[in-house]
């Protein structure tokens, strides 16, 4: 059985949620990834209700930044986050993918005991709706939103703080340690993130259909799926390349690429 595979709405032409569901309908995955911001105009029941009429499942929900170095800020961040959770379980969404946030002045252990601390509320509030919280490593660029850029620290983070790891192999790729990384990774793992890296491209966002790059994603597709994890798999690519060839086929390939890379995996 092929795990559950995504479109991330990130990937999509901006538009109003329910135009997203019927794209990724079109499309023909079984599931879709949204945005936070994908919500901002369009109600719950509403967004509920098209996912529902598409014969969709959603996957992941995008958070974004959590945000604790400013203690004062804190509450308000376990709110907006708790907010989250809510609309994710309403969704029936099996995670939500977030970033840490910023660590400010503190050094790296200090800002990783202070989220963990800050998020325990919150983990156990995710636990309570059956949401997973998956943190994801990203670009070293965005650490204004993040504290984790590599695969291990974001493992060490989700143990510390009791909540899972969203395994985006975009911006850990080229880790020393990503075999062990994802070793250490599948037993906490919420959700699964593929696209692929062209060498020479400098500017983010610059992701590539899977198997249009170099990121040796089979190989790193089968080391997953050997630890157990079954994902969701969410296709996030985003940047020029796949405007220039159209949304639509390039994502097209995108889920006949990720199949065929799943099927060749180990046995279920």
């Amino acid at each position: 059985m092929i795990p559950l595979i995504s479109i991330n709405t990130l990937s999509l032409e901006p538009a109003p949620f329910v135009s997203h569901v019927e794209a990724v309908a079109r499309l023909g995955a079984p599931a879709i990834s949204p945005d936070l911001q994908d919500f901002a105009l369009c109600p719950r029941r509403a967004a509920v209700r098209a996912v529902r009429d598409a014969g969709l499942e959603v996957a992941v929900l995008t958070h974004r930044a959590f945000g604790f170095s400013n203690p004062a800020d804190t509450a308000e961040q376990r709110k907006r986050l708790n907010r989250t959770v809510d609309l994710a379980h309403a969704l029936g969404a099996r995670a939500v993918c977030m970033t840490t946030g910023g660590r400010g002045e503190l050094t790296w252990d200090e800002a990783a005991a202070r989220f963990a601390e800050a998020i325990a509320p919150c983990a156990e509030h995710a636990r309570a709706a059956g949401v997973e919280l998956g943190v994801e490593p990203t670009s070293h660029l965005y650490a204004d939103a993040s504290i984790v850029h590599r695969l291990a620290d974001a493992v060490a983070v989700a143990k510390a703080a009791g909540i899972s790891v969203g395994l985006d192999l975009f911006p850990c790729w080229t880790d020393a340690d990503i075999e062990t990384a994802i070793a250490a990774a599948g037993p906490i793992c919420a959700f699964v993130q593929v696209s692929d890296y062209v060498y020479g491209d400098r500017g983010l966002p610059c992701r590539a259909v899977p198997g249009d790059g170099a990121v040796p994603l089979e190989r790193l597709t089968s080391l997953i799926l050997a630890t157990g994890c079954r994902g969701p798999f969410d296709i996030e690519v985003i940047g020029p390349r796949l405007v220039a060839e159209g949304r639509e086929a390039g994502l097209k390939r995108a889920i006949r690429w990720l199949e065929a890379a799943i099927r060749n995996g180990p046995p279920a």
